[in-house]
């Protein structure tokens, strides 16, 4: 397995939205594990909600689980935003209370919108990238069997996939969450040797194995 990026500007708009859907996959994931139970529900009414008839009076019902999800996300919020501050519950806690908000006023199915907290590390995140002329940086990352490395004229940075615990895809990037909480955002259209439909499946593949090893 090789995939090799060579990277160039991010000037296209259309990738402002597709950051913030990044994040917000992120957020998610990281939702989920802390709480699997809600997100079970959470599916399972989602799935009910897209099936046949009777849809006035699923949601009515998914209006009263809006009501429960708010109050669960608010005994979450209190305890994780008091010191000391616990992250994992101030996560869930959030992404309950949304989601409760959501389904109170569900009329018609559309999709969640993100929090502003994704808008915003996507917006520093793109400006980050933005600020770089890479057509004269020749910056370069490689996906081999061992890791990344990210090249960039003579500094040289390797992470194997043990660091790394996500990745996430919309139409035009991908991003890679590694060593805590750093983020890599890859155009697709960089991507210069490998297959784009196999790019996802094999990370994700790697990181799996070397998070159960």
């Amino acid at each position: 397995m090789e995939f090799v990026f060579h990277i160039t500007n991010y000037d296209d708009p259309a990738l402002d939205g597709e950051a913030v859907e990044l994040l917000r996959q992120r957020l998610e994931a990281k939702s989920r594990q802390v709480a699997p139970g809600m997100w079970k529900v959470t599916d399972k009414l989602n799935a009910r909600a897209a099936k046949g008839p009777g849809r006035e009076r699923r949601l009515r019902r998914y209006r009263v689980y809006g009501v429960i999800l708010i109050v669960l996300g608010v005994l979450a919020l209190v305890p994780g935003l008091m010191e000391p501050r616990i992250p994992s519950l101030i996560v869930t806690g959030t992404l309950a209370v949304v989601w409760g908000v959501w389904s109170v006023s569900l009329r018609e199915r559309k999709p969640l919108r993100p929090p502003a907290s994704c808008k915003k590390e996507a917006a520093e995140l793109l400006a980050g990238r933005r600020a770089v002329d890479w057509s004269e940086a020749s910056a370069e990352v490689c996906f081999d069997e061992i890791g990344m490395t990210v090249s960039a004229g003579e500094n040289r940075e390797a992470v194997p996939y043990g660091d790394m615990t996500g990745a996430f895809e919309t139409e035009r990037l991908w991003l890679l969450v590694y060593s805590g909480e750093r983020a890599l955002l890859l155009q697709k259209k960089d991507l210069a040797s490998g297959e784009a439909g196999d790019f996802l499946s094999c990370l994700q593949d790697h990181i799996n194995q070397n998070h159960l090893s």
